[in-house]
């Protein structure tokens, strides 16, 4: 039997939650292209519970970054990005714009070991921030982001 092939549509509002993030935050998000970065959502799949990861960050390479405006693509699947509040949302955005890299490296994402995702943690006391449902609200309160 064939594989049922995922349909895409974009998350636009992924774009305006990163812009506001950056935006607000310069100093932690300093570097960061967000209208470069392009994310979407697989519509017609549940992710698999063998993908425990959200979200999947791929970095567009030579030489079809010279036809596309976007060198970095997400895709999470939309029953998981439909069933987190506004305020995971903007968490679960700050996580993956830590993945990309600030320097003008192209092609390539930050590992989850890189000393960026440690801000996350750091900030939001645990590893499971996105499944805390007392964290605060990013965009309306003033977070202390705490680098080291």
């Amino acid at each position: 039997m064939a594989k049922e092939k995922p349909e895409y549509e974009v998350v636009e509002e992924f774009s305006v939650m990163a812009n506001q993030i950056v935006e607000k935050y310069p100093e932690e998000f300093y570097g960061v292209e967000v209208d470069k970065v392009r994310c979407v959502k697989i519509i017609n799949k549940d992710r698999s519970d063998k993908k425990p990861s959200l979200w999947q960050l791929t970095a567009v390479k030579m030489p079809m970054l010279l036809d596309s405006p976007y060198g970095w693509y997400i895709t999470l699947h939309a029953s998981d990005w439909d069933s987190l509040s506004e305020k995971h949302q903007l968490l679960l955005v700050s996580q993956i714009l830590c993945g990309l890299p600030t320097d003008a490296t192209e092609g390539r994402v930050n590992g989850f070991d890189s000393k960026d995702f440690k801000l996350m943690q750091r900030t939001f006391k645990t590893i499971d921030y996105l499944d805390d449902p007392d964290i605060p609200h990013i965009l309306e309160e003033d977070i202390s982001w705490v680098k080291k």
